[in-house]
């Protein structure tokens, strides 16, 4: 006859063995993520499956054109608040990108010939969420 204490222990010991599998996934999934966003894609290949990378997290590299700057104060927060509008195009295509931000509270305002690295969320456009001047 099985001992019931040996019983709890091997499931006990399972148990943790699963759950320690499953959060190292977790952990391996959230690191490819990121290791994926740190890459730096060619603008023409994000274009080429535009549904592969929507609502994905990328980066691309390249020289900004066409910049345009909304400033408003927000209704309820009355905090002055950047729109910036622009091309950021690499040596293989161009693609219009918005960058918002709280104005000047350390943010980066861009302007026409900066080369920067922008890192952002595609769905059609780029949907800045960082960006670095070069």
């Amino acid at each position: 006859m099985k001992d019931a204490h040996s019983d709890t222990t091997r499931r006990w010991a399972l148990g943790g063995l699963i759950g320690g599998l499953g959060m190292s996934l977790v952990a391996v999934s959230v690191c490819a993520s990121l290791a994926w966003a740190t890459d730096v894609l060619k603008i023409s290949s994000l274009l080429a499956d535009p549904t592969g990378y929507n609502m994905k997290l990328i980066r691309v590299e390249g020289e900004v054109l066409d910049h345009q700057m909304q400033h408003f104060i927000g209704n309820v927060t009355k905090l002055e608040k950047c729109i910036q509008h622009f091309l950021v195009k690499d040596d293989t295509a161009s693609i219009q990108a918005v960058y918002a931000t709280l104005c000047p509270n350390e943010s980066v305002i861009l302007q026409n010939g900066d080369h920067v690295t922008l890192e952002a969320h595609f769905s059609g456009v780029l949907e800045v969420r960082s960006a670095t001047k070069n």
